[in-house]
């Protein structure tokens, strides 16, 4: 008898998956940030996928009886990389600026981290949304009767 992933667990796998290649691929810009925060270069890699999977977990919780579409999967997975994005921010400011500049910094901090490396996490979240999406509605045809 084969068990299914739960689509929850299977939408964080892929989300920390996509998640650590996008973060890695930005390894150089990574290594310059944790050098100046005394921070292992590794942390800023595997942070946004935890992260990733984190937020997937509970963003795809009910995916499997509310979303119907690739479409209604991409907006989620829209979703955890705009909170993966600020999550994010947050601990690279924690980590480096000074705590009662804290929003000065945060806002900066949001607009460089967008810059940088956005792109390669915003594709990352979307093809991971579009293949969770895919398998949502790949298992549920299968569980309709006919003439429904």
């Amino acid at each position: 008898m084969r068990r299914q992933l739960s689509i929850p667990v299977l939408a964080a796998l892929l989300f920390g998956a996509f998640g650590a290649i996008a973060a890695a691929s930005l390894h150089a810009v990574m290594l310059r940030f944790a050098d100046e925060a005394g921070i292992d270069p590794w942390v800023f890699i595997a942070v946004p996928a935890l992260l990733a999977m984190l937020f997937a977990l509970i963003v795809y919780g009910r995916a499997a009886k509310s979303v119907h579409s690739i479409s209604q999967s991409l907006s989620r997975g829209l979703l955890v990389a705009i909170l993966i994005w600020v999550s994010f921010s947050a601990l690279v400011t924690w980590a480096w600026c000074v705590p009662s500049l804290f929003a000065s910094c945060l806002s900066q901090t949001l607009l460089i981290s967008g810059a940088l490396g956005g792109g390669q996490m915003l594709l990352a979240a979307i093809a991971a949304a579009a293949i969770t999406g895919y398998v949502i509605r790949a298992r549920g045809s299968g569980t309709r009767k006919l003439g429904d």
